[in-house]
């Protein structure tokens, strides 16, 4: 195998070279698959290396799918079908392959019949028929058509082959289906629909769930590298399954011993009897690889590694690179490298983890990614006695992600909160995307330590985004997620919703049984923003806990509170723990959420949040103000979650995509610069990025009903005089200067020319003033008044497309009064970006101003999310200004740059997260 994968990479390499050989190898196009059954598969452009391979599969399928494909029965390919099948120019004829090892698993090509379609076909073996094969084939043969211009597919069917047709229609296109001299000739648009986009996202996530459930719910387990020493990490592994009582099989591998613990040991994996569907791997780095291979004969179906190690250098993260790539191409899913491990609780546990001890079983799903950070959440979840239902430590997420998890807890009735501690994110667009869906109905709580974007941890191989940390915290945030701050307030908040569940609403109440106290739970709640209704700080001091107990039951059975902070002041007669209870039992009664501050002795209090820890009825309690407020903050940001993200995007009629596309695409193939980068997804390099200006940027906009303000360029007093004459005054004379543009502080700007004379002076006196600009001049109308305004996109490596909205001027830039937010937009989408600015607030009205026109604004929000969503080539583009008056807005000025389509990280294609198999 391994000849053959050098023969292959060999081949890669010439035809990327370009030059000589034929047309390049789109090296972009490969991908590692997700399939129904939770296996892997990897797909890539077909070669003619693979004209063995190619009959091999032929040979191997039935009698009768070999008719439905080629409607003959055809037992063997001849040599010219092969060479003619396996050699391609990527354009015209393109053709994928799905290998699951050395097989061919599946083969699905399309071939240019005009010069805006393609017939396509796909052929799937008859072992893998029903695995999701034939639509994610599709999927990526839509893609790479769309790249190369084409926008309808076309198929000839025999009317027997019902799975064929079945997989056109239930991919969420429009189809056409017409029956001619006895077949079924089919036709369809590929442009992805919101129905197609829907489907792929349903199949995506069963593929993924199924994955993780395979993974997490194995009934057989191998484990590679067990010594006799408890202290090693396999050794370790060991005693945790057996201290789980997990009841499956289990396996061991050892050099050292025939019998360990009881158990026999195989001295080879190839002698373990398979198949086996886990297996944890604990070797060093080299030796993993090969682990990998001996798995696959035997069958295992997914792998845990927690060996370290595999990022640390340059030759660490390329065995990182070949273990993912070997894993997935024999179908397996890899947790790690570098993983913790996993844990279940409930009626069937495990413990495949190096956490010390099983938790309580409870509601609570926690995952995190570097071994450090998931052995945080595994002792703060010991020290407050979390209910925890799943724990997955992802490592490096190689291959296995935080996203896969979130997928899996999604359709799981026993999680009732969710808790990450993320120091990367390798799709964030696609984590947003399952978030949104996903809160809906289960709390979703996050941590991503602060400079993690800049200090990855080793081995999380992530595209770079070129955004502020805080444009993608506002994404998160309209996606439902509750971001905390470190893994204690994380905990914190993940402690209180699994043991009470979330408040039903925003009111909150505040008991104290001192006046100072309260005021310090006053002070915390009024800095977080809670929304207080109730308040009593004069309880009395008493050793009787019956007073506290009847303030509660006061302020809490009358209905009028969803959460009540009680802070106490410890009196050393008192018995804090039966004062809890008995507020407990009145709050589950009265469905109140209860957090409670108590002050008190270091050692009162870990002796009181000990027995809270083994007493799952008993509220959280905290040593701060500060700590329960902020706990407070978060279970009411979960209940808050914005139920308007759930609208479905908004649709403008007048839009024209065709237009739009190709006007970029005629500007991309003009310019001599605009060749592909060297990396698909990466959009730093300036090299393949061209401008955009005058008459192209107002067509484009144009395409998406976005009317751009007239204006002349001039290149001397005559010409401004006669281009005014033909727009008519008053008008506004600009630098075309990129830095002096609309900045009249700079002398870049003069607005309200009355008439040619005074339009005479402007043109020499800006000449004279900016001697040291040579850019041309340009006339333009005068706009109505309104509140200047700057919506920009740009085309980020990890999120992909990115809206940005702010007030025009200094004041918002240098104080980063920016909102972001990833289209497409819903109506109310759109509203909350418009409001999102603090600044914002100049639109409703304020001053004596009346209110400028926010709904205009926010058509104007949808469109460009549009043509952003729509056209991938747009790397940037920015209106400004943008003036918003009381009734409509005008566009005034527009600058924007092309470059060749990213491969995006969650696009109309299904892959599996980084980078594929080589």
């Amino acid at each position: 195998m391994a000849d053959r994968r050098d023969g292959l990479r060999s081949l890669r390499r010439r035809a990327r070279g370009g030059s000589g050989a034929g047309p390049a190898y789109p090296a972009h196009w490969e991908a590692d698959i997700a399939l129904r059954d939770g296996s892997a598969a990897h797909l890539r452009p077909i070669l003619p290396e693979d004209a063995e391979a190619l009959q091999a599969f032929h040979q191997r399928q039935s009698e009768h799918s070999r008719y439905l494909r080629f409607f003959a029965p055809m037992p063997r390919l001849s040599e010219r079908d092969l060479t003619r099948f396996t050699t391609v120019d990527h354009r015209d004829r393109v053709a994928f392959v799905a290998l699951v090892g050395n097989d061919i698993v599946a083969v699905g090509r399309y071939d240019r019949t005009s010069p805006r379609s393609a017939e396509v076909a796909f052929n799937v073996a008859d072992s893998r028929q029903g695995s999701g094969l034939g639509s994610v084939l599709l999927e990526h043969l839509a893609a790479a058509a769309r790249e190369q211009g084409i926008d309808v597919f076309t198929a000839e069917v025999l009317p027997q082959n019902t799975k064929m047709i079945k997989v056109f229609t239930d991919a969420g296109f429009d189809v056409d289906r017409t029956l001619d001299d006895g077949v079924v000739m089919v036709s369809f648009r590929i442009d992805p629909t919101a129905r197609s986009l829907a489907v792929m996202a349903e199949r995506e996530h069963r593929a993924e769930a199924r994955a993780m459930e395979r993974l997490l719910h194995p009934e057989s387990v191998l484990l590679v590298g067990v010594s006799s020493h408890r202290d090693s990490v396999g050794g370790r592994f060991l005693t945790a399954l057996e201290g789980s009582g997990y009841p499956g099989t289990v396996h061991l591998v050892s050099r050292e011993a025939l019998e360990l613990r009881g158990r026999r040991a195989w001295a080879r994996i190839s002698e373990v009897p398979g198949p086996v569907d886990l297996a944890v791997i604990a070797l060093r780095p080299e030796a993993c690889l090969d682990a990998v291979e001996e798995c696959a004969e035997i069958g295992v179906h997914s792998v845990v590694i927690p060996t370290e190690g595999f990022a640390d250098s340059e030759r660490g993260r390329s065995l990182q690179r070949e273990l993912v790539a070997r894993i997935r191409r024999h179908g397996m899913r890899l947790l790690g490298p570098g993983s913790l491990g996993m844990l279940r609780t409930g009626d069937s546990p495990l413990n495949l983890s190096l956490a010390p001890h099983m938790p309580r079983a409870g509601r609570a799903a926690l995952a995190g990614q570097s071994s450090a950070l998931s052995a945080m959440l595994l002792a703060g979840t010991d020290a407050r006695g979390i209910g925890l239902h799943e724990f997955v430590g992802v490592g490096n997420r190689a291959d296995v992600s935080l996203n896969d998890t979130l997928q899996h807890w999604e359709d799981d009735e026993e999680v009732g909160v969710i808790g990450l501690a993320m120091e990367s994110m390798g799709n964030p667009r696609k984590f947003t995307r399952i978030a949104r869906r996903l809160t809906r109905r289960t709390p979703l709580i996050v941590l991503r330590p602060p400079g993690s974007e800049s200090h990855l941890p080793p081995g999380h191989d992530v595209r770079r985004s070129t955004l502020p940390r805080r444009a993608l915290d506002q994404v998160l945030d309209s996606a439902g997620v509750v971001q905390t701050g470190g893994v204690d307030h994380l905990l914190d908040v993940v402690d209180g919703i699994e043991r009470q569940g979330l408040p039903l609403g925003p009111r909150v109440g505040i008991l104290s049984n001192t006046a100072a106290l309260g005021a310090s739970l006053r002070g915390a709640a009024d800095g977080a923003g809670l929304r207080i209704v109730a308040e009593n700080r004069s309880v009395p001091l008493s050793p009787d806990p019956r007073q506290i107990q009847r303030a509660f039951t006061t302020m809490a059975a009358l209905g009028e509170v969803d959460l009540v902070i009680a802070g106490m002041l410890d009196a050393q007669g008192e018995d804090a723990e039966e004062v809890l209870r008995q507020m407990a039992i009145v709050a589950r009664h009265s469905e109140v959420v209860l957090l409670v501050c108590v002050v008190t002795g270091s050692d009162r209090f870990d002796a009181l949040r000990g027995r809270v820890r083994v007493d799952p009825q008993l509220p959280p309690v905290h040593a701060t103000p500060f700590a329960v407020v902020r706990a407070a903050s978060g279970l009411l940001e979960a209940t808050l979650r914005p139920a308007a993200d759930d609208e479905e995007p908004a649709r403008r009629e007048d839009v024209d995509r065709a237009a739009a596309r190709e006007i970029a695409e005629r500007l991309l193939r003009d310019h001599p610069g605009a060749g592909s980068p060297s990396d698909p997804g990466d959009r730093t390099g300036a090299e393949v990025e061209i401008e955009v200006g005058g008459e192209d940027v107002a067509a484009l906009l144009a395409a998406y009903g976005i009317e751009l303000l007239q204006g002349r360029r001039v290149a001397d007093e005559d010409e401004a005089l006669a281009r005014a004459a033909e727009i008519g005054y008053p008008v506004a004379l600009k630098s075309t200067d990129p830095v002096l543009r609309h900045r009249a502080d700079l002398g870049g700007v003069r607005l309200g020319i009355p008439d040619a004379v005074q339009l005479r002076h402007a043109v020499q006196a800006m000449r004279k003033d900016l001697s040291y600009s040579s850019a041309p001049l340009e006339v333009q109308a005068m706009a109505p008044a309104g509140v200047p305004m700057v919506v920009r996109s740009v085309e980020d490596p990890s999120l992909g497309p990115v809206l940005s909205l702010s007030v025009a001027g200094d004041a918002t830039d240098l104080l980063d009064d920016i909102a972001y937010a990833i289209p497409p937009f819903s109506e109310a989408g759109a509203h909350r970006l418009v409001d999102a600015p603090a600044s914002a607030v100049k639109l409703r009205g304020a001053r004596g101003l009346p209110p400028a026109d926010r709904d205009a604004l926010a058509d104007l929000v949808v469109r460009v999310g549009l043509l952003a969503e729509d056209l991938p080539e747009l790397a940037f583009l920015e209106l400004y200004p943008v003036l918003v008056a009381q009734h409509g807005l005008t566009v005034v000025g527009a600058g924007a740059r092309l470059a060749p389509a990213p491969n995006r990280t969650d696009g109309a294609r299904r892959t599996l997260s980084g980078p594929p198999g080589a």
